[in-house]
């Protein structure tokens, strides 16, 4: 199966009432309803799709020359294993979700969608990875600010 995953910042500003009224439920250019959307194809063929809740994320890396690794609590992972069994995760910090929703199609094809909670700092440190940015580790350098995500800056 092909599985493709969507991350969504969801507007906390956005009003559907006036959506509904002034542009047949749609957004306007003043009225988002998203302040950012990020896209992942995972490349391999998959063959097992699964989401765990509330689990601790290993966030693993260089600083330097030294390696590191920090769990990070409470975290939604979606994993993906491919047929050749490489294993592809995606994760956000329980706190910042607001919903999640999952599609199949006829070929079982999955698209899911995680919804991002709007005004929650939060730490993109690798593509797919949104940690809030209280439970990202102190002993790691705070990334550089454009990969630091709030309302404001939208």
């Amino acid at each position: 199966m092909k599985v493709s995953i969507t991350v969504k910042e969801v507007n906390p500003d956005f009003d559907q009432a006036y959506a509904d009224k002034e542009n047949e439920g749609h957004e306007t250019e003043d009225n988002i309803r998203y302040n950012w959307e990020d896209e992942f194809d995972v490349k391999d063929e998959v063959k097992d799709f699964g989401i765990r809740n509330n689990e601790i994320y290993l966030l693993e890396g260089m600083n330097g020359n030294e390696k590191f690794s920090f769990e990070i609590p409470s975290m939604t992972i979606v994993e993906c294993i491919g047929e050749n069994g490489a294993v592809t995760q995606f994760a956000a910090s329980r706190k910042l979700i607001k919903d999640t929703k999952k599609n199949i199609d006829k070929e079982g094809n999955v698209q899911f969608y995680i919804f991002l909670k709007g005004g929650h700092e939060h730490i993109n440190p690798i593509p797919g990875i949104y940690i809030s940015k209280k439970d990202f580790p102190k002993a790691l350098p705070i990334p550089d600010e454009e990969d630091i995500t709030t309302d404001e800056e939208e």
